[in-house]
Order: C-alpha cells, then structure tokens, then sequence
C-alpha cells in the first residue's frame, strides 16, 4: 500500500478511472503501480514516467514512442499496451498486468528450463515476432529481461518495445541494443531486419536451454567479438533432452549469415504446434483445489486400516463365541464408513480454509474461481482420456463387492432363520455367511484404499457431484462454515495475487485493510465502515449477477420486441447502479488512504460516509424491488426478510 504524497495525488488525477493498489517496481523511464482499471474491470500495470523525465522532451519523446509502437500489436503473446495519455505533466502508459516474472529472473532462480518449456517458449516467442513483423515493426531488444513468463499458465509475452522500428524507417540517431544479443550484421553497423530478432530469439532460447549464454566475455568488445566471428557451441550437449528439431532450429537461427536463418518466424512456428493452456488462479487457491490430493494418502492407508479391526473382531466372534465382540464388529463397520471419515474430513477442510485465509482468501475468492478449477479440470481430463485399465478394473470390483454386501445384509442375513426353522442349520448357514462376508468387507474397502491412489477413482468434473460441490461452495452456509474455520485467527494478510477478483470484490478488502491500519481514535464517530463496504460489495456483485444473465437474454431469439426491449433497458438500469456502487467503493477507499497519510478526520470524510451510506440504502431498496427481473430471469425471487440491513449511521 503506497502512502507516499506522490501516490495519493497520482491516486487522485486517476479517479473514476484506474484505482491505485501498490507500486510494482522503478526503472531508469519511470514508476509501475499495480492497478484496476474500473471501468473496464480488470487489473492492470500503469507506468508513469518519472518527474525528472516528463520535463525532458526527448526522454518524453522515447517514451511516448515505446507506448505508441507497442499499442499498434495486439497479441496474445505481446504485452499490450490498454492507454497513453500525455497531456498532463507526467505521462503514463496503461498495460496489461502480467503476474509473473522475467526469463531472466526465472533462469537465476530455478536454473535452464526443462525440454518442454524451452520448446514452449520458442514457439510463443516465434509467434509473436511472426505477428510483430507482419505488422511492420522489429523489435531488436530482445533480452532474457524483455520476456515475461506468467506465473499460473507459463505463457510467455515480448515486451519493453522501447528500441522497436518500423520496418524500412532509417532513425537520425541509431540504438544499439543490448550486446549479448545483437545479430552479427548489426554489430557491423547494418540496418536491423526481422533476421536479427530471430538471431536474438535463438540466443535467448539457448540460454534458457542451456542455463547459460552461448556466448560469454569479460568485455562487451569481446562479447560483440564472439557474436560476429565464432560459431555457438553446440546445443544438444549442454540441453540433455531437448528434441532434434528444437536444437536444429536454434541454432539455424544463430547463424552468422542472415539469409542462412529462418525465412521468417513462420518457418519456426511449423515446428512448433502444441497450443497453450492457460489457468489464471492464484498460487494458494489451486493449493486449496487440490488439497484432495494430500488428503488421498491418508483415505488409502486408513481404509483397510479400520478394515481389518472389524474383520478381527467378526473372526473372534466366531471363534470365542462372543456376541459382544459381534456387536463391537458392527458398530466399528459403522463408524468405518461413516464418523471416523466424516469428522477426519471435516478437521483436515477447517485446516485448510485456515491455511487459505492466512493468506488473504476467503469464501468470495473460492466462488470467483471456482468456474476457473473446473474449465482447467476439464481441460486435464481431455487430455488424459480414459482411466488406466488397472484403476478402472478395481472400482468395477469394489462397487460389485458393495452391492453384494447390501444385498447379504439387507435381504439374506436377516432371513436364514425362517428358511431353516429347525435349528442347527440356520446357524451355521449364519456363520458362513458372516465369514464371507466380513473377508469380502475387508477386501471392499481394501479396494476403496486403492482406489483413492488409482487414477480409476477420479470424479467428473463437469458431473453431478462437482455441481453439488460448486453450490455448496455459493450458498450461505458455506460462507458460515468458511468464517467459523478462521475464528481466533489474526487479520488475514492481503492476498499476494488478485488476477481472479472483480473489482468490487478487491476495493471490498482494500477497504478492509485499511480500516484495520487506521488507528482506534481517528476510526471514533465513522460508523462500522468495513460493514458499509461489505454491503456495497454484496450488492455489486448481485447487480453485476444480474446484468450478465441479463446479457445473456438479449441474445435469446425466442423474445418478442416489446420483451427484448425490457430486458435492453433492465440490463442498462442494473448496469448504471454496478457502476455506482463501484465507483463509491473506489472513493470510499480513496478517503481511508487520505485519513490514513495525513491522520486528521475531515468534514469532507463525514459527508461523503453519509453519501455512501444514502446509495446504500438506495442500493438495497433497488435490490429487493428486482424480483420482476429475476422471475424474468428464470430464477427464484428473493424472500424479503433475505435482504440485508444498511448498516447504522455514525453516532
């Protein structure tokens, strides 16, 4: 959270636009801040030009220049540029937020990359200079430090087009570059083609192969030297596993000859055809998704486990003739598959949703990526095809054994009395019966064991049961269990990844953070201010709901004019308050960030509580009055007593 006078006037010039959360870095150019731009709703990276700078008209003019070449691409593998503006006395430039880190910084932390992900990586880059170039424009930085890898999906964007040309343009003051990068024909001086990026290109991915440069120097004049005279070393020995064709088109690419390298970056991308895949949850979130699979462990070991008890105690009942022990047998069955599980589970959910709120997640983070785990789900599930055949073999056997156990306990056990009434033989028809049956008990869940570690065993993801789970997951009660977890928990910590949240949802806990950073004597006569941002959050993310299912009419054919006309001018209504309740939000948590930098109340703070408290209220009524619009919608109406209260003015 930045507090800093610069922050809040920048915060200030920017309401109504972009929300300021924190700053991500400096450089020699300028200042990033991690932002949200509101009205589009999503978070993005704003890089303001540093004040020294702005009063330069060349630098101003570089940096203009880097913005406006870039803004010309539109990529999936480009970093793009959303806005520039400058008019005012600091430019910035508006970009997409790319949550990750460079190749660079990735090399350094984790060593060379794996065969895959360097193949990867060459694709994705081949393809945007294929699209860059076909667009007019060469880059000619290419470095480890310009290319982005995104932390959840690994894709890989270009970006920094600060020394970027248009194809053909001769500057009156020629860039260099950057010297471990440079093709050999630059260094004589020559014009920059799409040739020397991809000889770039090639340096880059035998980098990242290879864990380190193919050329190295003490000197940038002996680096340079090496670049224009001496072949690279060759690549298959320092990247054990990567394929013959990745090697051979890294190092065509390095070739000293221009006309010697790829056509064109086309000619790589031939090469290279896997399609990307990207998932943008938040670290600690997918640790939470898949806390099944530390869970799994535990279920195979302990299910036969618990399996065998009963199976002991049936076998002494027999042997010892001890009704007691059958008795126990029973009960201990009982409590197999049903308590001891359930409060097993029930403990290891709670240890996790802590986990999860320790960190800064909460129920409205689960709900918002739900629908993100499931897709990528589905994705995995294509991918792998069918369970393995062993896997596949033992749930048949398992769900057989437990129809037949059904079967012996419900129909035939208790029934062998009347079918020999004298005697001796319904006993030990009894007793056989409870034999087999407690050994094929013990190999059930033996199988059940097995299963939870065989991939036979894995749920649907788009199936009844995940439904089920995903609603579980929205309702109310969820909400209750998810804060009963996190009791006696300190305030969470601010989440390190938002990507996932809407908006409303981030200046909800901004505001959150705040409050708790102010102290107790300037929070005195302002009222329960998180419950205020809390109700106005709730009521965005409904409105929001509802002008997507509303979206989501207009393009039913099946409407009649009169009806598509309601549901045009309902979705603007419903759209205009979202808007509204943003955007008091936004300046809700721009006053606690001015009360918390100069820690003085003002009448202007006051007044604009009340404000928000009357939209608010206005908010609240409108709520409860859409239920024409949801029986429109096809869903229930709201009960009226399921509307919450506004929350109490300040005394």
């Amino acid at each position: 959270m930045g507090l800093s006078p610069e922050f809040i006037a920048l915060q200030e010039s920017l309401v109504g636009r972009y929300s300021l959360e924190r700053e991500l870095g400096r450089g020699g150019m300028g200042t990033v801040y991690l932002a949200r731009d509101v009205r589009l709703d999503r978070p993005v990276a704003i890089k303001f030009l540093c004040s020294d700078l702005a009063a330069d008209p060349e630098a101003r003019s570089r940096f203009l220049h880097e913005a406006r070449t870039a803004a010309r691409l539109a990529h999936p593998h480009i970093v793009p540029i959303y806005a520039v503006e400058s008019d005012g006395p600091r430019p910035f430039l508006v970009m997409a937020l790319v949550d990750g880190e460079t190749l660079g910084a990735r090399l350094r932390r984790r060593g060379a990359l794996p065969p895959d992900e360097g193949e990867r990586l060459l694709r994705e880059l081949a393809w945007a200079l294929g699209y860059a170039h076909a667009q007019g424009v060469i880059h000619r930085d290419i470095t480890l430090e310009n290319v982005l890898i995104e932390r959840q999906s690994g894709r890989v964007l270009l970006g920094d087009f600060g020394l970027a040309i248009a194809s053909g343009a001769i500057e009156s003051r020629p860039r260099f570059g950057t010297p471990g990068y440079l093709a050999p024909e630059v260094i004589r001086g020559e014009s920059a083609t799409p040739a020397s990026d991809l000889y770039a290109l090639g340096v880059v991915t035998w980098h990242a192969l290879a864990g380190r440069a193919p050329f190295e120097a003490d000197t940038p004049a002996a680096l340079l030297a090496k670049h224009l005279v001496q072949p690279p070393l060759p690549l298959a020995p320092q990247a054990r596993g990567v394929s013959r064709r990745v090697v051979a088109a890294v190092e065509q690419c390095l070739a000293k000859d221009p006309d010697a390298r790829p056509a064109g970056a086309e000619a790589l991308l031939a090469l290279l055809e896997r399609a990307p895949e990207p998932v943008a949850i938040a670290p600690a979130l997918r640790h939470w998704f898949t806390r099944w699979e530390r869970f799994r462990p535990i279920y195979s070991l302990a299910t036969p486990i618990l399996a065998v008890q009963t199976w002991l105690l049936v076998w002494g009942s027999q042997n010892f003739e001890s009704e007691s022990m059958l008795v126990a047998a029973a009960i201990s069955s009982v409590l197999t598959v049903t308590a001891i599980p359930i409060l097993g589970h029930l403990g290891f959910e709670a240890w996790a949703l802590r986990a999860l709120h320790r960190v800064g997640f909460g129920i409205a983070d689960i709900r918002a990526a739900y629908p993100l785990w499931r897709d990528a789900l589905e994705r995995d599930r294509r991918k792998e095809g069918l369970p393995p055949l062993p896997g596949r073999v033992v749930l048949d056997l398992t769900v057989i054994g437990a129809v037949v156990l059904a079967v012996v306990f419900v129909f035939i056990y208790p029934n062998v009395d009347n079918w020999y009434t004298w005697g001796p033989e319904a006993a030990y028809v009894k007793n056989t019966i409870l034999a087999m049956s407690s050994s094929l008990y013990l190999a059930t869940l033996t199988g059940i064991g097995i299963g939870f570690a065989s991939p036979g065993f894995r749920i649907a993801p788009g199936g009844r049961f995940r439904r089920r789970v995903e609603r579980f997951w929205q309702s109310r009660f969820a909400a209750a269990v998810t804060t009963l977890a996190s009791l006696g928990q300190q305030h969470r910590l601010p989440a390190a990844s938002t990507l996932h949240r809407n908006t409303e949802l981030v200046l909800g806990l901004a505001v959150d953070d705040l409050w708790h950073a102010i102290p107790a004597t300037l929070r005195e006569g302002l009222g329960d201010v998180p419950a205020l941002a809390h109700t106005l959050q709730g009521s965005a993310v409904e409105l929001r709901d509802i002008a997507d299912r509303l979206r989501e009419s207009e393009r039913d054919t099946g409407h009649d004019e009169a009806e598509q006309q309601r549901v045009v001018a309902a979705r603007q209504a419903v759209e205009h308050r979202h808007r509204e309740a943003v955007a008091t939000l936004e300046r809700l948590r721009l006053q606690l960030l001015r009360l918390v930098a100069v820690k003085e109340q003002s009448h202007e703070l006051t007044a604009y509580l009340a404000e928000a408290r009357e939209l608010e209220q206005s908010l609240l009524t409108d709520l409860s009055a859409h239920n024409e619009v949801r029986v429109l919608l096809g869903r229930p109406a709201r009960r009226v007593d399921a509307t919450p209260t506004p929350t109490p003015k300040a005394a």
